[in-house]
């Protein structure tokens, strides 16, 4: 009996933490200058320096866990298709880390919340990859673009093909 009241009440420090963290990260407020997205390819592209993977999901624990039941168990219905391909159920894939790691920017992830919080994004559709430097963004792979792939090979060729198109 004891053991069991000593669980109860962890599993419930667990929660209670986690949804405060939650909160705070939901309700912190960005003082930092937001990011604008380019419409055109702009002409200094080649002093981009970060690749921002942006996902059409929303950060946290509790929305995790959801992400990956929706994922596992109604996969065609699932939001994120850069999610989708690039994850596995407990995390990112090694193939699409080791592509990731190969290229020559800094890497940055962003999910739904964190996204609107630090970018200017009118009309912009999720997923995406951008390129960006400072406080200026170009978008290198489209939800349109991403959305049409369907597995990591071709997420990869994807992304590598647009940015050869930049001649960087």
């Amino acid at each position: 009996m004891k053991w069991k009241n000593i669980t109860v009440y962890g599993l419930g420090i667990i929660v209670l933490v986690a949804v405060v963290a939650d909160v705070i990260r939901y309700t912190k407020s960005d003082a930092e200058t937001k990011v604008s997205i380019a419409k055109e390819i702009p002409a200094n592209v080649a002093s981009y320096d970060t690749l921002v993977m942006v996902y059409n999901a929303y950060g946290g624990i509790y929305p995790g866990l959801a992400d990956v039941i929706h994922k596992e168990f109604f996969p065609k219905s699932y939001l994120c298709n850069l999610c989708y391909l690039a994850f596995g159920t407990f995390g990112m894939k090694q193939e699409w880390k080791h592509m990731l790691d190969s290229l020559p920017f800094e890497k940055q992830a962003l999910h739904k919340e964190s996204f609107e919080r630090k970018f200017t994004h009118a009309d912009l559709s999720l997923p995406a990859i951008l390129l960006m430097k400072e406080n200026s963004a170009y978008v290198l792979v489209s939800a349109n673009e991403i959305n049409q792939v369907h597995t990591l090979r071709g997420l990869k060729l994807l992304l590598i093909n647009n940015l050869n198109k930049l001649e960087r």
